[in-house]
């Protein structure tokens, strides 16, 4: 049986393992109108191997994992308006939807009707000034994750699941995590730390920059920019057949490599230790820099 709730906001003493703290217009001056703010956590059980899937619009998407066969959901819901009054009413209809189902849990964020309640004149007036909601949530460490916002922050730590994440207008962070990870972006920078299994990596307007704490004999790694740099820690000894291209910028690299004929300032293939893990860079206006971990630390 799959149970279908909304997250909503009530008092305290009404539900055991839910905090609700409201803000409302706290600190904002008349000139920046009104804030209203809440925020709310729930713990469902969810067991390691789980799924874990969050589709939003505006906000910060923060994942990390911990050591208990559950998930800790905090959803803190943020409208600013023009007067306190129509902040109130927008954050009445700012939800998230919560689907439970066997070992998955699925997090939809609902936005007010904009033909019922955002209105033209509302836009052009101003009286709306934004609508967000940020999640931050704890998991099991091998939950897989689908992660999607358009238009916020993507966060994710400690997990060995599978992670694909999508944003549009934000950075993209991913640290400490083994298992495989897909993750974009459009106008944003995307980091990639203490990462060790493969990885696929993609934004329009900002850099990449990845550092790989172990790399197995075979697999893929894929970083891609346009405007933007992409730079590639890997540990001192290792063993990768490398293939980077720019359009307008250099490729360099601070390992001993058995280039391919036709390398060059902007475009070289080759192989380090050999070869093994393929990485595949590019970028159009941008840099590519591979280096060892050692060196950068000392940069």
């Amino acid at each position: 049986m799959v149970a279908h709730g909304r997250i909503q906001i009530v008092p305290a003493l009404a539900l055991a393992g839910v905090l609700v703290m409201a803000a409302l217009g706290a600190g904002v001056s008349p000139a920046e109108g009104a804030e209203a703010r809440a925020v709310t956590e729930r713990v469902f059980p969810l067991e390691p191997g789980g799924e874990l899937s969050i589709e939003s619009q505006n906000g910060r998407i923060t994942v990390e994992a911990w050591n208990r066969p559950e998930i800790r959901i905090q959803i803190t819901r943020i409208v600013r308006a023009n007067d306190d009054k129509r902040a109130q009413d927008l954050l009445r209809g700012l939800q998230a939807d919560v689907n439970l189902g066997p070992n998955r849990i699925a997090i939809k964020s609902r936005y007010p009707k904009r033909n019922e309640t955002v209105g033209l004149w509302d836009v052009l007036g101003q009286r709306v000034k934004s609508m967000n909601i940020n999640y931050y949530v704890q998991v099991p460490a091998q939950t897989d994750l689908t992660l999607e916002t358009s238009n916020g922050d993507l966060q994710i730590k400690g997990t060995s699941g599978g992670i694909d994440g999508q944003t549009v207008n934000g950075g993209v962070e991913v640290r400490s995590v083994s298992g495989p990870v897909e993750v974009s972006t459009t106008n944003g920078n995307i980091r990639l730390a203490s990462v060790s299994g493969t990885a696929r990596a993609e934004t329009t307007n900002g850099q990449v920059a990845a550092e790989l704490t172990r790399v197995g004999g075979a697999g893929l790694i894929q970083l891609t920019t346009t405007n933007g740099d992409v730079r590639l820690i890997l540990p001192s000894a290792v063993r990768a057949t490398l293939d980077a291209t720019t359009t307008n910028g250099r490729v360099r690299v601070g390992y001993p490599i058995e280039r391919e004929s036709g390398s060059t300032v902007r475009t070289l293939r080759g192989r380090i230790g050999g070869g093994g893990v393929t990485f595949v860079l590019r970028t159009t206006n941008g840099n590519i820099v591979v280096d060892k971990a050692d060196h950068a630390k000392r940069g």
